[in-house]
């Protein structure tokens, strides 16, 4: 079965109608290929589609195990080139957004550990966008958790531009002030107006409880 048009109407709009081997513009002339083939139960999802030029399509399939010259395209090393091509058309759809842990209270004052406060803002001009975050705990005792709801990624947060969230969230087990360090694990990814998703590096938070503060641990 081929992809549906949905999917098919993404990836070429996160190629921009690019070839995603050879990066050449092809307007028309351009399939979605089967990264692994549906004969060897490859799927129909987007992790497995990738729009190819029609001499990419041809070469890519060419290759014979039984007769083998040169070197094979691998469909690790497809995913790879089609996310490079991705990443290169819709990087520009990526507003810079800031993330910030505080106990800093939006109108002055600070927050009662374990209240921790959060700071979400898109600082762009152009496009509004959704943005995924992901909060886990890590403890030296190794209680670690993740958070839910918009902390947990299962929520998204929509952010149109030059607007700012002042959020929060309670530390889970936590009815005192620690003895041991705590540090947060966050992992934040940016989701463009095609939908595609932008994954930021992750950072890490570590509380200071004699300050109630956090610092950005590099």
């Amino acid at each position: 079965m081929p992809f549906d048009d949905k999917l098919r109407t993404k990836v070429l709009l996160w190629a921009d109608r690019h070839c995603c081997y050879c990066k050449k513009p092809c307007g028309v002339n351009i399939e979605v290929h089967h990264i692994v083939p549906e004969s060897s139960e490859g799927s129909n999802d987007v992790e497995n589609a990738l729009p190819l030029c029609f001499d990419c399509h041809s070469e890519v399939q060419r290759y014979n195990d039984d007769h083998p010259r040169g070197t094979k395209f691998k469909p690790d090393e497809l995913r790879a080139r089609r996310e490079q091509v991705f990443e290169e058309f819709t990087r520009h759809l990526v507003p810079p957004i800031h993330y910030q842990v505080t106990q800093a209270l939006p109108g002055g004052g600070s927050r009662t550990f374990p209240d921790v406060g959060f700071v979400l803002a898109h600082l762009g001009d152009s496009m509004p966008v959704k943005v995924r975050i992901v909060v886990h705990t890590v403890r030296a005792d190794s209680r670690g958790t993740t958070l839910d709801g918009y902390y947990g990624g299962s929520k998204l947060w929509r952010l149109k531009p030059r607007f700012t969230v002042f959020g929060h969230f309670t530390m889970p087990d936590e009815k005192r002030l620690p003895s041991d360090p705590i540090q947060l694990w966050i992992d934040v990814s940016i989701i463009d107006q095609y939908d595609r998703s932008h994954n930021l590096l992750p950072v890490e938070y570590v509380y200071v409880p004699d300050k109630n503060s956090w610092y950005l641990e590099p």
